[in-house]
């Protein structure tokens, strides 16, 4: 895989001012938005395809404790194994900082040694 094969529209969706186009993004960049989307996705929310996304966002009201953490670690995971498998997680980490829990993802693309980090707010 090649990062310029990775193509797709921009997420949030918005029309490009220079072009008047729909703006699109490649590589890394979408790789990112993809993750993104995935774990802010509800299961069941989009009518034709249901299983696609994780329960994080459900998990928002949830007491923001260790357990939650492990939760969101575990469904992070699995999503995106079955979501974007261009990506290997290789680590997970939650953090509590400030009344906010984030998941830091440590990810290598499939087919490149390129070792990327995210951090998402959950709560």
């Amino acid at each position: 895989m090649n990062d310029d094969d990775v193509k797709g529209f921009a997420f949030p969706f918005r029309i490009d001012p220079a072009t008047g186009r729909v703006e699109l993004k490649a590589g890394r960049e979408k790789i990112r938005q993809n993750i993104r989307v995935i774990l802010s996705t509800r299961r069941g929310e989009r009518p034709m395809l249901r299983d696609f996304g994780t329960q994080i966002p459900a998990l928002v009201h949830d007491p923001n404790d260790d357990v939650l953490g492990d939760i969101v670690q575990k469904q992070a995971r699995e999503a995106l194994l079955q979501w974007e498998p261009r990506v290997l997680v290789m680590d997970s980490t939650v953090e509590h900082f400030e009344g906010e829990l984030r998941l830091r993802l440590s990810y290598i693309h499939a087919n490149e040694p390129m070792k990327e980090d995210l951090i998402i707010p959950i709560t």
